[in-house]
């Protein structure tokens, strides 16, 4: 419940929410789109010629996107770049890395988040039906990221999600292959600008919805019934996240001199009923947070304290040093550390006292009579 409910987390907020939003920003181009997606891919609709429906989505999108000012073509951009070795400038950030050690606070925390992310989406692909090793993944990852890196990306390399859709979409290793290929092609050949202004992005977001939808539908459907509320648990640090990062934007671009860690920042937005305190706790290290809280709650609704109570203490330690409920690492003798150690106390005693269920009140039943 933890893994899928951070990972359903990730995708009904950031993946399908955002891009909704995009469709919404041009309705007429996003509403067809976003149509016959869901015909083809969620309700099963024959597509004509047996034509994807994403790929026939993404044509019709375009075409409309002509008559509505959205799509345009221009090879301004197109040229050859080659992929050039970057060696002087990775020597460089190995330096400044020795010279500012401080750095690793930053880098740390997000080889963390992708080291999690990559088994969370190990496991949907396991609950999808497809067991992939995770040593294997975790290497390739890290191989990827060091290829990268010699040639000036300066992007992770992670496991993506959504493995259920690309299923529901019958994409196999030819799909990810495909994908690469094209990808390094466009770049190299400077065509990326030239689909961006080609696409609307109210044509390809239909396709992120459907995505974000399959994974969280998934995450329930997966997870036993008795833990969806432990995956609807997860789910809500992500929520506090991309809130906390569209106010910092929207504040950036109003007033760009406007410190947002002050308490007198807190306490303008408290009269606006935002506790903004309490939702960048919850916002910095949403991943960890969602997925140690979907256990934690799984654990407690299964009586085993025991565990729960190693969910929580585990908190409470990634607390402490800053991983979570911190932008930054260090010592954090926090509010949010104390909540962590009575949690952890109480789960404990539960243990000891051997707590059993009121068969009065029993579990909540999410499958019916």
């Amino acid at each position: 419940a933890g893994m899928l409910g951070t990972l359903a987390g990730i995708a009904i907020v950031y993946i399908a929410t955002v891009p909704m939003a995009h469709i919404f920003e041009n309705p007429m181009v996003g509403f067809a789109s976003l149509m016959i997606v869901l015909a083809g891919l969620v309700a099963g609709v024959k597509m004509p010629f047996r034509l994807p429906a994403g790929l026939i989505a993404i044509i019709v999108g375009t075409i409309i996107g002509f008559f509505v000012g959205s799509s345009k073509i221009d090879f301004s951009g197109v040229a050859f770049h080659a992929p050039i070795p970057v060696l002087g400038d990775l020597i460089a950030g190995i330096k400044l890395m020795f010279a500012y050690p401080a750095v690793l606070a930053a880098v740390l925390p997000i080889e963390i988040y992708n080291f999690i992310e990559t088994m969370n989406n190990v496991e949907s692909a396991e609950a999808a039906g497809d067991k992939y090793p995770v040593r294997t993944c975790q290497i390739m990852d890290g191989a990827g990221t060091m290829v990268g890196t010699l040639f000036g990306s300066a992007f992770p390399t992670t496991v993506y999600i959504g493995h259920p859709a690309y299923k529901r979409l019958q994409g196999r290793c030819g799909y990810a292959l495909g994908v690469g290929i094209v990808i390094f092609l466009a770049a190299i050949f400077g065509f990326v600008d030239f689909l961006y202004k080609l696409i609307p992005t109210a044509a390809v977001a239909p396709m992120l919805v459907f995505v974000g939808i399959v994974i969280t539908a998934q995450a329930f459907r997966a997870s036993p019934a008795k833990h969806a509320i432990a995956v609807a648990v997860a789910i809500i640090p992500h929520m506090s996240n991309i809130m906390i990062l569209k106010i910092k934007g929207a504040v950036s671009v109003v007033n760009a001199d406007m410190d947002v860690s002050t308490l007198e920042f807190a306490h303008k937005l408290s009269e606006q009923g935002i506790a903004w305190i309490g939702q960048s706790a919850l916002a910095h290290g949403a991943i960890i947070t969602g997925l140690l809280w979907g256990a934690l709650v799984a654990m407690l609704i299964d009586l085993d304290f025991r565990k729960a109570a190693a969910f929580s203490g585990t908190a409470a330690f990634l607390t402490l040093i800053g991983i979570i409920h911190s932008p930054s690492m260090g010592l954090n003798f926090t509010a949010v550390f104390g909540g962590y150690v009575m949690m952890t106390a109480l789960f404990v005693v539960a243990w000891l006292a051997k707590v059993e269920r009121d068969p009065e009140i029993g579990e909540l039943d999410f499958e019916g009579d």
